[in-house]
């Protein structure tokens, strides 16, 4: 007895560690704090960590689980029923007052017009369309950490324009001070210029607050807590794509998307599912077999047992299965009229994002030139204003659109990357193997 209870006390104690081992591993998460990540290592940290992705692919093994219930269709069902009973009348009892009837019994599936392997075949499709449902899943995640990331090296840009206008603004200032010192200036001008610096500081703050929201967005994207602090590194690949044919890109959609994948896939499992509402029209047959005793004691005495087949005919259970068979066939053509739907939604999402793709290339080209410009009239109002000739408005006005023209190109630049990101999302390209490389 103490054996026995030290060894069920051990099991125990074993049983605990392991638990809490899985516990642990199930929910250890990826240290990022004070590292700097590459594009594609936030990726791959997203993919792991972002809820969502654990969501899609605990769906998924639900679902390959209940192949494995309904395949439990084709093979025998066996019970074991036990009765014990009591009659108080016991003239016209000749085995007693005590009565146990035991039986064992087995029934094996022999025709059922296909029911089975109809919903086999319907969870394989439903299975399918939610592996389908992971690759989506994965798709969005890459998606929102690519913008994410894009917006960080965004953020961070802007953040050094407006360091670098801040900066500019106060040697502005001093050379300002300097210039009424001599008496060339006036003092209106070093006003302005003061108010000048106080914009730009005003701008910095609020380019510092901005990064750092960027940032706290990619650490939700990647399934981190919002105060990680980790740095990024630019992309090794350009951020200048080529712009691809709409008519390719579209064609593309319609090859890869997921969303088609999981619609069609569905369909054929509504097919499968009216096959088996069908299967209820017709008889079924089955092997039954039982084993068994009846007396007055509960140890075996004398034994029955038979076998037969039987044979199942559908009178008034017809009526159940029209009705199913009505519902099955109103859902196939709904996931039918679904799928003409995601394809329009598939060829706005694309061209769209082409559009958007397109548009940021464009501009590219004008900020570019406005920023030559804007250098080229920041160097001739200075010098103007050194020699007496100009104003300080003109300088401000100057380095306030130099310093927008650096702006423009900023967000322009990385318009690009998120515009080429979302194009991949629209066509379902497979993006991961890209970053990896």
């Amino acid at each position: 007895m103490f054996a026995n209870r030290a060894e069920l006390a051990v099991a125990g104690i074993l049983f605990f560690v392991l638990f809490i081992v899985n516990a642990n591993a199930q929910n250890e998460t990826v240290n990022i704090e004070g590292k700097t990540l590459a594009l594609r290592e936030c990726i791959s940290i997203a993919l792991k960590q972002n809820p969502q992705a654990e969501i899609s692919r605990q769906n998924l093994k639900a679902a390959e689980e209940k192949i494995g219930e309904a395949l439990g269709g084709y093979y025998p069902s066996f019970k074991f029923s036990s009765a014990y009973t009591y009659t108080a009348q016991q003239s016209i009892m000749p085995i007693g007052p005590d009565a146990y009837d035991s039986r064992f019994f087995l029934r094996q599936p022999l025709y059922d017009a296909g029911g089975v392997s109809a919903l086999v075949r319907s969870i394989r499709h439903t299975a399918a369309a939610q592996d389908y449902e992971v690759k989506r899943v994965s798709f969005d995640i890459v998606l929102s950490v690519k913008s994410a990331y894009f917006d960080v090296l965004k953020k961070r840009d802007l953040r050094e324009v407006s360091k670098a206008a801040l900066v500019a603004a106060e040697k502005r200032l001093a050379q300002t001070k300097e210039l009424y010192k001599e008496g060339v200036a006036p003092r209106s001008d070093v006003i302005k210029s003061e108010v000048h610096v106080s914009n730009a500081r005003f701008d910095v703050i609020k380019a510092e607050n901005a990064f750092l929201s960027a940032k706290a967005n990619l650490s939700s994207a990647m399934g981190q807590t919002v105060t990680t602090d980790f740095d990024i590194v630019s992309p090794d690949t350009a951020l200048l794509p080529a712009l691809p044919a709409f008519k390719d890109v579209l064609l593309l959609a319609y090859d890869l998307r997921p969303e088609l994948k999981i619609n069609r896939a569905r369909i054929e499992s509504a097919k499968a599912s009216a096959d088996q509402a069908k299967s209820g029209l017709y008889p079924y047959l089955s092997l039954d077999a039982s084993y068994g005793w009846q007396q007055g004691g509960f140890s075996p005495g004398d034994r029955k047992w038979s076998i037969g087949l039987t044979v199942g005919i559908p009178i008034f259970e017809q009526l159940t299965a029209m009705a199913k068979i009505s519902q099955a066939t109103a859902g196939l053509n709904g996931l039918k009229a679904t799928e003409m739907q995601t394809m329009r939604n598939i060829e706005l999402d694309v061209r769209q994002s082409w559009l958007a793709l397109k548009e940021a290339m464009e501009r590219l080209d004008v900020t570019k030139k406005t920023l030559e410009q804007a250098q080229e009239d920041i160097q001739v109002s200075d010098g103007r204003y050194k020699e007496g000739l100009g104003n300080i408005l003109e300088v401000i006005d100057a380095q306030t659109t130099l310093t927008q023209a650096k702006t423009n190109n900023v967000v322009t630049l990385y318009d690009i990357a998120g515009a080429s990101a979302k194009l991949d999302r629209a066509t379902g390209k497979d993006t991961m193997e890209d970053t990896n490389k």
